[in-house]
């Protein structure tokens, strides 16, 4: 019966400006997965509609969203057109969106499409999503971590290409070699459900830059901008120009940062200098009506960046981002569109001591004398992609594909004496490391009524491990491992059941497994220093360490009125084969580490939380909105609480924009609570609980200039992100915070100028 009373609907999307067809548009039944996409003549058909009235919507970057009520008829086509009424979003900011078990985004009330955004890095952007937090280690670079998932738990990619860091304590997010001028959207899956997107995604991050598809045929855009941050009296000046020309697209972005140090709430100066600069673009050729070739690539050159949370600053970064894609798509038929993407990705990585205490001669130190301590390391990715989506039947929908990536890291540490020279190490610290995973993977989803439907997701994986027998040490050889090489298969699967009582209410419930390989610094590190622990003791890895599996259930239900919305979402996640360490009696490598050397190895833990909001529209131009979260996680082969467990949460929230969004202001409230389930055993320490307020406010000038201000902790409060890393360095520098968490900025002024054509 249900197969039998459905209709379609289908229409056109064109532009309010000139009337020319928007490709590309999204065209969807909010709280469904029936959608589809404009093609090149702005043309789109959803078909199998069960008979009933809905809500049609259009969305497109750069275009105010447009709704219309349609009634669908079994049997019948119904028509209709949309006409969207252009924005310049390049004011903007970043849209982010964090996705339910079933990859579709959480609804919130109708707004502006992105939120305005003063971030230095995206890590500072993500702390804003429930669920999410970040580490700080200097004053950018801040690694997401999510749900307690941190590291490479969490899969993180660019344009669709795998990233990763190239800093052996991860001095370096992936996301922080992308100024966040270039970044038109985030994505985050807070769970094992992102299979399709790559391997080991037991959490996942996707950012994606311009896209040459969003541009409206015929067009030039441009933006430019500078801004400047008190505290960090950090300077920053971006430029932006993107067009169309008949089959040729193109966007070139350009971006300089520089900040020095920042004070913290107590006048507590802290070492925060960076310079970064960057160029990246793309261009694209429609090779067909429904084909197009994107070729894109990036470089960015970050220089003399403080790292108080480290025991060494970073001298430079120097990375590069190449990839290669076609894309093909249509609206009908079974084939509905494919996908190839090649890439490479490479970051050349120095680090120094020379503004470190082990820079200089101490007294009643051993040794006495000043070290000269460098680092070189560097990684390379090269992978690639293949996909393609199909309607193999009425109510279905399928995609199959395949990826690939393969990460080669390397990296050298030598120790001298300043005083004459006299070289003293000089260790291979990975010794020539490169894991490769093959992926396959195919998501089905259908729709079994009008109220219910369910997809799952299948993926199995190809590891292997590899290192170079003639650069490890004999220590390694001897006392850890002589056999490097390594393979495994790894199976991975997700379900979810999402229903729709109505186009207001939306309960979604999944499970899924995931798998992620033991990384290179878990597998191959000689005694260095790492990131899994408040402490600055030596680290050292596993060849044989067996893959880390994520189980994860989770419930989200979500309403959405036109005046309010609310969410809840549960999880709880068992860990098996968990990768933590543990302290042994390896003798340590150099003279100034702690006594005692941790090794990596297989465990169990246990998470679970909660995230909830809830939003009002007291009149158009006013609404208010509070979240809240909570996280809980056990180490249970330790018997202690897991390491890094962000603390209770709220956030209050009231913003007024008037029609248009020509003005606004928003004022918002974060109270965080104390945080003392510690892990002990891995030097983790007690925080205090805080509150702090921020206020930012806009308006547009003759829809061509912009300008934002804002204040950022208004009352100059003296707190510390749970998550930060250590200051090493006890008794010898920021003597207040010797030995603990390097702390947030104090009050920060900020002022952003945007000029658009």
């Amino acid at each position: 019966m249900f197969s039998q009373s459905t209709g379609s609907v289908s229409g056109t999307v064109t532009s309010q400006n000139d009337q020319s067809p928007v490709s590309d548009v999204n065209v969807f039944i909010p709280n469904t997965t029936f959608g589809t996409t404009t093609d090149n003549n702005g043309a789109f058909t959803i078909s199998n509609l069960p008979a009933g009235t809905y809500t049609l919507k259009a969305t497109f970057i750069g275009f105010e969203p447009a709704r219309k009520r349609v009634t669908i008829t079994a049997g019948t086509t119904t028509e209709v057109a949309f006409s969207l009424a252009e924005v310049s979003y390049e004011l903007s900011g970043i849209a982010v969106h964090s996705l339910r078990p079933d990859l579709e985004p959480k609804n919130e009330l109708e707004d502006q499409q992105v939120r305005e955004a003063n971030p230095r890095d995206s890590g500072e952007l993500l702390r804003v999503v429930p669920g999410v937090d970040a580490v700080r280690r200097g004053p950018i670079g801040l690694d997401p971590v999510v749900r307690g998932l941190r590291e490479t738990e969490v899969g993180t990619y660019l344009d669709g290409t795998r990233i990763f860091p190239a800093g052996p304590a991860r001095m370096d997010s992936p996301l922080s070699h992308l100024d966040p001028s270039a970044i038109q959207s985030m994505q985050v899956v807070k769970g094992p459900y992102a299979l399709t997107w790559g391997a080991g995604n037991l959490s996942a991050i996707r950012v994606e830059t311009n896209d040459l598809a969003n541009i409206a045929p015929y067009t030039t855009h441009g933006r430019i901008s500078s801004g400047f941050d008190s505290n960090y009296n950090a300077l920053e000046g971006t430029a932006t120009v993107s067009g169309k020309r008949d089959k040729l697209g193109y966007w070139l972005n350009t971006a300089w940062r520089q900040g020095d140090d920042f004070e913290d709430g107590n006048a507590t100066s802290i070492p925060a200098d960076f310079l970064s600069r960057e160029v990246r673009g793309k261009v694209s050729y429609a090779t067909s009506q429904n084909g197009r070739i994107t070729a894109g690539g990036g470089y960015q050159n970050q220089r003399n960046i403080d790292y108080p949370g480290r025991l060494l600053d970073a001298d430079y970064f120097n990375s590069y981002n190449t990839s290669l894609a076609w894309n093909w798509q249509q609206s009908s038929g079974i084939l509905q569109s494919a996908e190839i993407k090649i890439y490479y990705n490479y970051v050349d990585h120095g680090m120094d001591n020379d503004s470190k205490p082990t820079a200089m001669p101490m007294e009643g130190r051993m040794p006495p004398f000043a070290l000269d301590v460098d680092v070189d390391a560097s990684i390379g990715v090269a992978g690639g992609r293949a996909a393609v989506h199909l309607v193999p039947a009425d109510f279905w929908n399928l995609e199959v594909g395949a990826d690939l990536y393969s990460a080669n890291r390397n990296a050298v540490r030598t120790i001298r004496r300043r005083d004459n020279g006299m070289l003293m190490f000089e260790d291979q610290m990975w010794p020539d490391a490169t894991i490769t995973d093959a992926g396959v993977f195919a998501r089905a989803e259908h729709h079994f009524t009008r109220i219910f439907s369910a997809a799952g997701t299948v993926r199995v994986d190809f590891v292997s491990a590899t290192a170079a027998s003639s650069r490890i040490s004999d220590f390694f050889r001897e006392q850890v491992s002589a056999e490097l090489d390594h393979t495994e298969m790894n199976l991975n699967g997700a379900f979810t059941l999402s229903a729709n009582p109505n186009e207001h209410w939306v309960i979604s419930a999944g499970i899924g497994s995931a798998v992620r390989t033991a990384d290179a610094t878990e597998r191959y590190s000689d005694r260095i220093p790492a990131s899994k622990a408040q402490t600055s003791a030596e680290f050292t890895g596993d060849p044989g360490l067996r893959p880390e599996r994520s189980t994860q259930v989770d419930l989200w239900i979500e309403s959405h009125y036109p005046k309010w919305a609310f969410s809840f979402n549960a999880f709880i996640r068992f860990m098996d084969d968990y990768i933590t360490i543990r302290a042994t009696d390896l003798p340590k490598r150099l003279p100034l580490s702690p006594n005692t050397v941790y090794q990596y190895q297989n465990g169990k833990a246990t998470f679970w939380g909660l995230e909830s909001s809830v939003a009002y529209r007291f009149v158009p131009s006013l609404k208010t909105e509070v979240s809240a979260r909570y996280l809980w996680g056990e180490n249970r082969t330790a018997k202690e609480p897991a390491l890094g467990v962000s603390p209770f949460g709220i956030d209050t929230r009231l913003r007024y924009e008037n029609e248009g969004s020509q003005f606004f202001a928003e004022g918002v409230l974060h109270i965080v609570s104390e945080q003392d389930r510690v892990a002990t055993s891995l030097g983790e320490q007690p925080t205090r609980g805080y509150t702090t307020a921020d206020l930012k406010g806009g308006i547009d000038i003759l829809r061509k200039l912009s300008l934002q201000v804002g204040i950022n902790n208004i009352f100059d409060t003296r707190y510390v992100n749970h998550l930060n890393a250590n200051n090493p360095f006890a008794g010898m520098m920021m003597a207040e915070y010797a030995g603990k968490r390097i702390p947030e900025p104090g009050r920060v002024i900020f002022i952003d100028l945007n000029y658009t054509f």
